[in-house]
């Protein structure tokens, strides 16, 4: 997204916030748009970004408590505390919000921000982009429901955020966000308490959980590379038997052409007496042998083809060339490679092979405007 700093003093207001104080001193991510502003405070962001590190390979959530300040024409929600939920660790689809869980939730709330209300909640899923689905839109809408409740996704392996708010009937992302600075002293006092929580515990089992997820999620991409290589290998090959069997069939009607054009001339040769009818040649016995040898040469083609595992159907027969040429994206704002793998393909599970395809390592980044090569996937 674009960042922008500045500091907004001496500044006019929105007319569409008149009457809401906003902060002076914030930066800018993305463009934010309409009558509905999020603020979200220095040291939240700070406890978020640590929640959602990249070796949290599992889901991460966390309430998000402020208040939403309203003006004649626009609202602003501001975002000045975050709280774990121990409810929303490990595993997404058995995160569930009872009684007892928000009892928990609101004691937390009280003990440490008595004078803010939950706005939202946050998650982190690693690897998952910052995409929603069905599951996800279901919790907030059952659990954080009303127009002034946030979505806050951050996936700290693509690099990437984005908030949502409820629009009608679903969640829509935003087009951008604010990260204000003031003196925070409850956000502090909190990650302190939890900062001396952590350090007193040594490796624990979610630590080690962590070490053996990303260690398989490695040999998953390294054995999804190898074989998207080995498919890219086939279809290939494939290519090249269907180019020489249409080939051999247009040499077959090439010859048969050529045939019923010599029978033509000979007959002409005949009727003007240039041409005995005993040395006229006897082109169907050539024409027979000449078909064998072409059928053959088809069905050897076919026998070598199955040999080696590929499809002689008619639709490989006839599958066009221009197929086969390579497809490009140009890289939007925001996009990164699990998007795009959505974009092209309905399905997040082609990363590895738009890395491969494009020679990325883990460590590299694409940037607006790039050109990504588009492998064929089957």
């Amino acid at each position: 997204m674009i960042e922008i700093v500045y500091n907004k003093e001496g500044q006019a207001e929105d007319n569409i916030f008149a009457g809401i104080t906003l902060p002076k001193n914030i930066r800018q991510i993305g463009m934010p748009t309409g009558n509905r502003r999020i603020y979200i405070e220095d040291y939240v962001m700070t406890y978020l970004t640590q929640l959602a590190k990249p070796n949290a390979t599992y889901a991460r959530g966390a309430i998000l408590v402020g208040e939403c300040v309203r003006g004649e024409l626009g609202e602003v929600i501001f975002i000045s505390g975050a709280l774990a939920a121990q409810n929303l660790e490990l595993d997404l689809e058995e995160t569930t919000f009872d009684g007892e869980t928000w009892s928990y939730i609101y004691q937390e709330v009280k003990t440490y921000f008595p004078d803010l209300e939950v706005v939202g909640w946050f998650l982190s899923r690693m690897g998952f982009s910052t995409s929603i689905n069905d599951m996800i839109v279901r919790l907030h809408l059952d659990n954080f429901a009303g127009d002034d409740k946030v979505l806050y996704i951050m996936d700290s392996l693509e690099g990437e955020d984005a908030f949502y708010m409820t629009e009608g009937e679903g969640l829509h992302r935003q087009s951008g966000y604010y990260i204000y600075y003031a003196r925070n002293e409850a956000m502090q006092n909190f990650m302190i308490d939890q900062k001396g929580e952590v350090e007193s515990i040594e490796a624990s089992e979610v630590d080690m959980k962590d070490e053996a997820v990303v260690r398989n999620y490695k040999k998953i991409m390294e054995e999804r590379a190898k074989s998207a290589r080995i498919e890219r290998a086939n279809r290939r090959l494939a290519g090249v038997c269907s180019v020489l069997i249409i080939a051999v069939l247009a040499l077959g009607v090439a010859v048969f052409s050529n045939y019923q054009m010599i029978e033509k001339m000979e007959i002409k040769l005949v009727e003007s007496g240039l041409l005995l009818t005993e040395n006229k040649i006897d082109l169907t016995e050539n024409k027979k042998n000449d078909f064998l040898a072409a059928s053959n040469m088809e069905i050897t083609a076919t026998t070598e083809e199955k040999a080696l595992g590929q499809s002689t159907g008619k639709e490989e027969k006839i599958k066009s060339v221009s197929e086969n040429l390579p497809q490009y994206y140009v890289v939007q704002s925001g996009d990164t490679l699990s998007s795009i793998s959505f974009k092209m393909y309905n399905s997040v599970g082609h990363v590895a092979e738009l890395m491969e395809a494009n020679g990325f390592g883990e460590a590299d980044e694409i940037h607006e405007g790039d050109q990504i090569l588009i492998p064929t996937v089957r």
